[in-house]
């Protein structure tokens, strides 16, 4: 492929993503803006901790709830620390909020627009990472649906906060899955041989 035809293709990539989000993220009401302002917080992780900690602990015992529990912070660690330490300083996409070209057309939630990179989104990462090892722990459709629409929502915060293009969040939630499928086999292995 020629220089010419790749500028072309990454161009209409960068103009369908800037037109998405400027679809997704819109002036909402102040309940709306508060609700997915608490939705990207840290905080909305606390409660899913102590469910599946809980659903472990009914489902096995302490020690393989642990056992769990720490597959899950090595496998959110990893994908933390790929995303926002390697690929964004490598790739140094600026996020929308910082981006002369869309920045003043996005609406922001309490002047929130986020650090400088957001390629590709750590939230989507994490999120993702940690849904598609519950999927593959539990393989339950409703914790698969639980866990997945809870990744999803933590993915649409981040564009509706316009700090974050859809191929950030998509590239994000790949990493993300493919590296709990990872995970999920080294935690196969650990647990048939140490369990």
């Amino acid at each position: 492929m020629t220089t010419t035809a790749s500028l072309t293709i990454l161009q209409l990539i960068q103009q369908w993503d800037r037109q998405l989000l400027m679809l997704i993220n819109f002036d909402g009401s102040a309940a709306y803006d508060r609700f997915w302002m608490l939705y990207t917080n840290g905080l909305t992780w606390v409660p899913l901790a102590a469910v599946v900690i809980w659903c472990l602990l009914r489902r096995g015992g302490w020690r393989h709830a642990l056992l769990i529990m720490l597959m899950l912070c090595l496998l959110f660690v990893v994908s933390d620390f790929v995303v926002a330490s390697l690929i964004k300083p490598l790739v140094g996409r600026i996020r929308p909020s910082h981006d002369a070209q869309v920045m003043n057309l996005l609406s922001y939630v309490d002047n929130y627009h986020g650090g400088r990179f957001g390629f590709p989104s750590n939230h989507a990462s994490n999120g993702f990472a940690v849904a598609t090892m519950l999927a593959l722990i539990f393989r339950r459709p409703l914790v698969i649906f639980c866990a997945f629409l809870w990744a999803i929502g933590s993915c649409y915060s981040r564009m509706y906060l316009g700090v974050h293009y859809p191929t950030d969040i998509l590239t994000g939630a790949s990493i993300g899955a493919l590296a709990a499928v990872g995970h999920w086999y080294a935690y196969r292995w650990v647990y048939n041989h140490f369990a």
